[in-house]
């Protein structure tokens, strides 16, 4: 089995709508990563909002993004390489039900659309964790549940928030926590399937 935790840098809110400008994944099992900035599919700039939110800017983008397409594929290919070796591979994001998942689905549309079919049987076998969801079931007297309030309980730094590989880095120690709580919550939650499984 291998998990890889990912995240994306967006120019909106909107999970229909926006474009992905950064992605970040590593896999917890080997630590390699992936990452890159992408150049916006849609060409519309990115916001003030979201400049002032990521430090991503416009100028940012066309010196060192990727062509869209190209970031895709080379994400894609990053995952399926470990779904090659071994099918069981799980996706885990924050809040990625509501958000992240829907840009991931969103990608593998996008390259269906270019007649890319490589990546259909891996995309409809993938097992999806959202970790805001997980850290809900795991701590219900919690008021809030966001990956700086998780940071903060478990006194982990993230040097930079909300940018990709910060996030995912931050969310991959995040993670190794609940591990434990997992493992010694095994017997309460036998009977429970905390994993979700999407069909993009």
């Amino acid at each position: 089995m291998y998990t890889l935790i990912y995240d994306f840098e967006t120019s909106g809110l909107n999970q229909y709508h926006a474009d992905i400008i950064e992605i970040g994944c590593r896999c917890v099992e080997t630590d390699e990563y992936f990452t890159t900035l992408i150049k916006p599919l849609s060409n519309k700039p990115v916001s003030s909002k979201i400049i002032e939110i990521t430090g991503i800017t416009n100028k940012l983008l066309k010196n060192q993004g990727i062509n869209a397409k190209d970031a895709y594929i080379q994400f894609f290919d990053f995952i399926k390489k470990y779904y090659d070796i071994d099918n069981n591979v799980i996706l885990l994001a924050h809040n990625g039900r509501a958000f992240d998942d829907i840009f991931l689905r969103r990608i593998h549309r996008y390259l269906q659309g270019e007649e890319l079919l490589d990546y259909d049987i891996m995309v409809e076998n993938i097992h999806f964790i959202d970790t805001l969801l997980l850290a809900r079931y795991l701590y219900p007297e919690r008021g809030y549940h966001s990956m700086n309030s998780m940071c903060g309980m478990f006194n982990i730094t993230n040097n930079a928030a909300h940018r990709a590989m910060g996030d995912v880095d931050a969310l991959t120690k995040i993670w190794k926590e609940m591990v434990k709580i997992l493992h010694n919550k095994k017997q309460e939650i036998s009977g429970l399937n905390l994993r979700y499984i999407t069909h993009c």
